[in-house]
């Protein structure tokens, strides 16, 4: 049974990867685009081996988050089987708020599948939930709560430092050097976007070999880096253009100073947290965030403050769809044990 369960993880999480990448990658390219800062083909690209890279560089911060998590003593049938209702719940909330054009959060949505399948399993096997509860739950959380509003406030603050610091040069060359910009911040955000990746999808993989009972020795764990980073970067070039349309066209008009002021607020968190400290932030909450930072700081409107309503409530109905799903698909699976 933990063979055929451990399969079955292994199979759901190559379309997971792939979706991941293509929920993601909008948040390095949209802006970008938005601004002919890059043709489509071309951010798609630079996206796609700049997020493979960041995969790649993801594992020894992998393997330290996953030594967070002291997965309670459950049967290992159980322990899969949760980390399956997590990747099925994942999958099928990413799909449907793909076709919303809404940049929800892979790390949010699949964290709390796994605490709600957790407490459905502990629930079962007779585990307390104490235990369960006390795992660190809440530094990812307020992770991120706090990186949207961190997000918000930088892209805010620096724009009125980029408008002094251009003050008086010529509006071609501005938007020159703007553009410039993005390109950089653009492969800096998919950078960062595979470390965050390669993380999660690194943790719940170790999860499911713990309770397989398999080796975690350096070949296997290469072997998985390398899986991720190319279904990751298969995502990537389809472009997701999707939730690309709604975050370039739907969200702010974006002029190319706002647009590289937005794009380096992504960047910037996403690699400094991802490796100075190792945290696991959302690309979509901070990209989100740093576009309505940085349009909402002009002297005219131009944030679609209804579109930004509906992105908050998607963001709100995440974990209690994550929870509640993957609590209902493990109670579901436990009974076929």
């Amino acid at each position: 049974m933990e063979l055929l369960l451990l399969t079955l993880v292994g199979a759901l999480m190559l379309p997971t990867l792939y979706l991941a990448g293509l929920h993601d990658v909008p948040n390095a390219i949209a802006i970008p685009v938005r601004t002919r800062a890059l043709t489509a083909r071309a951010a798609t690209r630079l996206a796609a081996a700049c997020t493979a890279a960041g995969v790649l560089t993801a594992l020894p911060m992998g393997l330290y988050l996953y030594s967070w998590f002291d997965v309670p003593d459950m049967p290992p049938a159980m322990t899969l089987s949760v980390v399956l209702a997590a990747l099925i719940t994942a999958l099928s909330w990413q799909t449907h708020t793909y076709f919303q054009g809404m940049p929800t959060s892979n790390t949010h949505v699949l964290l709390s599948a796994l605490l709600g399948g957790t407490l459905a399993a502990g629930l079962i096997s007779g585990v307390d939930g104490s235990e369960i509860l006390h795992l660190p739950w809440l530094n990812p959380l307020m992770t991120l709560i706090i990186s949207p509003v961190a997000a918000f406030l930088v892209a805010y603050l620096l724009v009125f430092a980029a408008a002094r610091l251009v003050r008086g040069e010529e509006a071609e060359q501005i938007n020159r050097t703007s553009r410039a910009a993005q390109c950089v911040s653009a492969g800096l955000t998919s950078f960062g976007t595979g470390i965050q990746a390669g993380q999660r999808f690194l943790i719940v993989a170790l999860i499911a070999m713990s309770a397989a009972d398999i080796p975690q020795g350096a070949p296997i764990l290469a072997a998985l880096t390398l899986t991720f980073a190319l279904m990751l970067a298969l995502g990537c070039l389809n472009g997701g253009w999707r939730i690309g349309h709604v975050l370039g066209h739907r969200l702010v008009a974006m002029d190319p100073l706002r647009g590289m002021v937005s794009t380096t607020t992504t960047a910037g968190l996403l690699v400094a947290g991802s490796l100075a400290a190792a945290l696991p932030l959302s690309t979509s909450f901070t990209a989100a965030s740093a576009i309505i930072g940085a349009g909402s700081n002009q002297r005219f409107a131009t944030v679609n403050w209804r579109q930004f309503r509906r992105i908050v409530l998607y963001w709100a109905m995440t974990p209690v769809v994550g929870i509640a799903a993957a609590a209902g698909i493990t109670a579901v699976l436990s009974t076929l044990l």
